[in-house]
C-alpha cells in the first residue's frame, strides 16, 4: 500500500518496510482503541447517572435529603410573632420548622406595605391561594441552585412548580429583579 514511499535501495539495504511497519502499528494500536472505547463508555455512563450522584445528599430529620425535603403537613396563616411549625407568612414566604423560606421563582404583591388597595386585596388573595395549594398534599421543597440565599426554595408537586401554579391562578408573576406595578396590572 505504501510502496511508493520508499526507494528500491531501501529494501535491498535492509531498511524498514513501511508496509510491514504499518501492519505492526495497527496491531499494537488495538489496545489503544479498546482504551478509547472504554473511556467513551465510561463518559456516557457518567453523563447518564452522574447528576443523580452529584445531587444525592444524606437524609434529613424531615425525610428527603438535606437540600430538598418532602413536606406533607397542614399550613395556616402565621399570626404575630409566635409562628406555628408550618405556616404561611406572605404570598411567597412560608415557615417550616424553625426556618422561614421564600419561593424564588415568583414575585407576589406586597401585603405588608401595599402601594394601593388593589395590591393589598391581591396580596390577601395570593396568601389564601398559597395556603390552599400547600395544603393540597405532599410537595417537595428544593433549594434554588441559582440563588445564594439558603432560604430560597422552589416547591414542586407532581413535577410542577407551585410558583407556576400561582402564576397560572393570576396571583403571582415570574421572578424578575425589576419592580412590578401591581396597582396597574392587578385583576382582583
Amino acid at each position: 500500500m505504501a510502496y511508493g514511499l520508499y526507494d528500491i535501495d531501501d529494501r535491498k539495504a535492509g531498511h524498514f518496510n513501511l508496509h510491514e511497519a504499518g501492519q505492526e502499528k495497527r496491531q499494537s494500536g488495538f489496545p489503544l482503541t479498546a482504551l478509547i472505547l472504554a473511556l467513551l463508555g465510561g463518559a456516557a455512563a457518567i453523563l447518564a447517572i452522574g447528576p443523580q450522584l452529584l445531587w444525592s445528599q444524606p437524609e434529613s430529620k424531615h425525610g428527603g435529603n438535606l437540600g430538598g425535603i418532602v413536606i406533607n403537613t397542614t399550613f395556616n396563616a402565621c399570626s404575630g410573632a409566635a409562628r406555628a411549625a408550618a405556616c404561611v407568612v406572605s404570598p411567597r414566604e412560608f415557615s417550616y420548622g424553625n426556618t422561614t423560606y421564600h419561593l424564588s421563582d415568583i414575585r407576589t404583591p406586597d401585603g405588608e406595605f401595599p402601594a394601593c388597595d388593589v395590591e393589598a386585596q391581591l396580596a390577601g388573595k395570593a396568601t389564601r391561594t398559597f395556603i390552599g395549594i400547600l395544603n393540597g398534599g405532599a410537595f417537595e421543597s428544593l433549594p434554588d441552585p441559582t440563588d445564594s440565599n439558603p432560604t430560597a426554595r422552589i416547591l414542586m408537586r407532581d413535577g410542577v412548580s407551585i410558583g407556576q401554579i400561582m402564576i397560572a391562578k393570576g396571583v403571582a408573576q415570574p421572578w424578575a429583579p425589576q419592580p412590578y406595578n401591581w396597582c396597574a396590572h392587578a385583576n382582583v
